[in-house]
This record gives structure tokens, sequence and C-alpha cells, in this order.
């Protein structure tokens, strides 16, 4: 049996800002590589194609597929990406009659909402305890699968689901990602030390907290945490073996746990491993002592999510972070050397005209927060403000289900409090220029961007 798995040239689906996004998204589809791997236990040969980062057309996928003529190809979608994706689907059952089957956030939210005609298997959540299953029961008969976290059709056409999937809780079982099926050398990540080969590392799975703009805990909240021996061993392989220089560390809070992170310094030490990493986490979670080992290890870059500097309004989304952690934590990193990210967001539940403007006035007189990234609200399915904007809470009305347009960037899909698509364009635009008219912040951008950085849209990046 061969699969083709295949991951879309997104960053087009970006516009205007389709240059800085290919500059800062350069990520591979860590998993892919880990279907990969499941696979491939099951005696499985397996082709990626990364259509992103080779900057392939459609054309150039339908190629490579019919050169490798899989049995069946794979897909994963989130929900900004799902229209680009189901439409490439389609044009590969059209064009080579091959089961096609498509996972990743978008699916597990809509599930038999998003099972089109052209798509054969849906994989709903986590998939590590069936995809060997599923190949089995594909080699015996492709039209009889039945496995709990797989929506299929029967021979009748009849659409078949019998609820998730099992979640894996020894996350040490599962295999590493199978990197070697992708052009590792294209993956070079930008930092303050130049591009670098780059690659991507999950420690933990899940997240404890309830932000309303976040689909993260839709299937579980539980957290679940790989041991330090386990991570390092991934670790050593990429540095060593595959010569990654950068790591991106996806957890969705890299400092959940302090004892857990100087543990893993620690034995980063201890093996004199040598690379630089980032990764994001809450600021209220970040403090000298962990930040200094973090970075004598390599850490050159954190992210916090700052979102508003409105009390009210942090109240309103669950973001239970006091607003001063955000001007300690900068502080810190700004001592240490350390780069950070701070995202804020326009368009939130609650938000008005004087809102986005208290906002921006903070940000512009905080000088320790030196780095912003200023996106319009996105209300993905799956989240409270989605379910709010749908019922017209907290002043939101949703205006658009073209899951195209759900981008931070030059798109809104939302009206809040009578401000609509338009204005809240134009108030971000004004918000980026005054946040990056404060001079203390050009230094710190040039560093990063260079000059290129005094242009739009490098603001955004």
């Amino acid at each position: 049996m061969k699969l083709s798995l295949v991951f879309q040239a997104y960053t087009r689906e970006y516009g205007a800002y389709e240059k800085v996004a290919k500059s800062i998204l350069p990520l591979p589809p860590l998993n892919l590589c880990l279907v990969a791997s499941l696979a491939e236990k099951e005696g499985v040969r397996v082709q990626i194609i990364d259509a992103e980062i080779e900057n392939l057309t459609t054309d150039d996928v339908i190629g490579r597929l019919k050169s490798f003529a899989p049995d069946v190809v794979g897909f994963t979608a989130t929900t900004p990406f799902f229209p680009s994706v189901s439409k490439l689907a389609k044009t590969v059952k059209e064009t080579l009659s091959i089961p096609i089957m498509v996972g990743g956030p978008h699916i597990s939210i809509f599930r038999e909402k998003a099972f089109y005609d052209w798509f054969d298997y849906l994989f709903i959540g986590e998939s590590d305890l069936i995809i060997g299953e599923f190949i089995k029961q594909f080699k015996n008969n492709p039209e009889e699968i039945a496995i709990k976290g797989v929506v299929s059709r029967k021979k009748n056409r009849e659409i078949y689901y019998s609820g998730l999937p099992p979640v894996p809780s020894n996350l040490d079982k599962v295999p590493y990602p199978a990197r070697h099926y992708l052009k590792n050398d294209l993956y070079l990540f930008r930092t303050r030390n130049g591009a670098r080969k780059c690659t991507m590392i999950q420690m933990t799975r899940g997240c404890p907290f309830e932000c309303a703009y976040c689909a993260t805990n839709l299937l579980t909240k539980n957290v679940r945490r790989r041991s330090i021996a386990n991570v390092i061993k991934e670790i050593e392989y990429v540095v060593r073996d595959l010569g990654v220089e950068h790591i991106y560390f996806s957890d969705d809070n890299l400092t959940l746990s302090k004892e857990y992170m100087m543990e893993l310094c620690g034995e980063i030490e201890k093996r004199n491993l040598k690379f630089t990493f980032e990764g994001h986490t809450r600021a209220d979670l970040w403090d000298e002592e962990m930040a200094k080992k973090m970075r004598d290890c390599g850490l050159v870059r954190i992210s916090f999510g700052l979102e508003t500097a409105v009390p009210r309004m942090r109240k309103i989304i669950k973001k239970n972070v006091p607003l001063e952690s955000y001007t300690l934590a900068n502080r810190i990193n700004n001592k240490l050397g350390i780069e950070t990210m701070n995202s804020v967001m326009l368009g939130l539940p609650g938000e008005t005209r004087e809102t986005i403007k208290e906002t921006v006035d903070y940000l512009c007189k905080t000088r320790d927060i030196q780095n912003i990234t200023y996106g319009i609200t996105v209300p993905y399915p799956g989240t409270e403000i989605y379910k709010w904007a749908e019922k017209g809470m907290y002043g939101l009305k949703l205006l658009s289900r073209d899951f195209s347009k759900f981008h931070r960037y030059g798109y809104s899909v939302m009206e809040v409090n009578g401000i609509g698509p338009e204005e809240m364009i134009k108030l971000q635009e004004e918000g980026l220029v005054r946040i990056y008219s404060c001079w203390w912040r050009w230094l710190p951008m040039l560093k990063l961007h260079g000059f290129k950085a005094l242009l739009p849209p490098y603001f955004l990046s």
C-alpha cells in the first residue's frame, strides 16, 4: 500500500501579505510527518508533498501524485485554508480517482458538514491510535471502514460515524514525526541570528485555560506531557542528525511547568546541544530565573498573548493574566536580550472605537513592550467568540462564513458595535502606524527585518 500526504501552498491565501507570511512561517507539516510515521509502522510506503515550502502549483502536485501512484491521498486543513485544500482535493479526485482522506482542526469541528463528495474519509481529533487500524481495514476493504474517529461512506454512500477516537494518554508511545520525507534544508526560519534551518517539536498537548478566542480545547483540555528523556532524544536527533539550528516548540504553553522546563534545559546543557529555539507561553508563567536558564540554552524568542489592554474586555475573553505581567515579562527579556513578541487583537467582544484607542495608547506609552503583532479578531469555528458572533452577543455580528477570509490581516468577517469590516481594517492600519511610529521600536524591528521593516506590510510580522 502507498500513501501520499499533501500540505497545501497556504500563504497564497494571504493576498498582499503573502511575501511576509512566507518569510516568517516556513514551518514543516509536523502533523503529516506523524501520520507518515504511524503508516510506516504498518509497512506502508509514504510520500509527503509540501507544496508550500516548494512553491508547487496544482499541476505540480498532480504530477508528483501520478508518479508515485498512491492508493490513498491525505490532506490536513485549518479553517482559513480549508477552501483551498478542498479545491485541491476535488481536483485530485477528478483527475486521478484516488480515495481521499482529510483531517485537521476544521474537520474536527464540522465533521459531517465538511464531508464533501470528493472526500472519502474524515479524521476527527487526535488520530495516533487509529491510523494503524484504518490502514488494516483499508487494505481489506476500503468501502467498509468502521473506526471511532473516522467518518466514512459505505458502498451505498451512507455516512458512517461512531464517535470520537481514543486519546493517547502516554505521548512517549507516539512515534517521532517522519521528517525524512521532507526536504529539510528548505525550512529556514528568520531570527535575529539570521535564517536558520528549523523544525518543530511538540512536548505537550492540551491547555488548562479557557480563552474565548481559542479552539485548542475543542475535544479535550486534558494536558499530557512527554517525558524529558523522550523529548531530549528527539532534540538530539534533529540537531545532530538533521543539522537543525532552530526549534519552534509548538506547545500552547511552553512554560506551563517551570520544573519541567528547568529540567529540560539542564539536559540540553548536559548533552552540549547547540541550537536556538522559541515558543509561546503566558506572561504570568514567566520569571527571570527561568528566562535566563532558557536563554543560556538557546532561547531567542518568546511570544505572549496580550490581546487587549482593556480590563473589561480581558474579563469577557477570559484572559486571566494581569496586565502588569506583560510589562514585567518584557522587561526581563529586554534585560536578557530575548526577543519578545506580543500578540494584540482589535475587534474583540465588547470592542468600541474608544477601547481600540485605549489599547493602542497603552502600547504607545509602554516602552518595555517593543514587538507587537496587531491582528483583527477571527471568530474561529469551535470558539466561544464564534458562538457569540452567531448569537449577536457582546456587540458581535458574524457577517461571513467564507472561511477563506478568516485571516487577521486585510479581512474582517465580523461587525463589532457598529464597526464594520472596512472601518476595522482602516483602524488596524492606523493602529499599526501609531504603534510602530514610536522611535524606540525601530531598532528591534530593524534587527529582525532589516530596512524592509520600515514599510508596510512588514509592520504585520
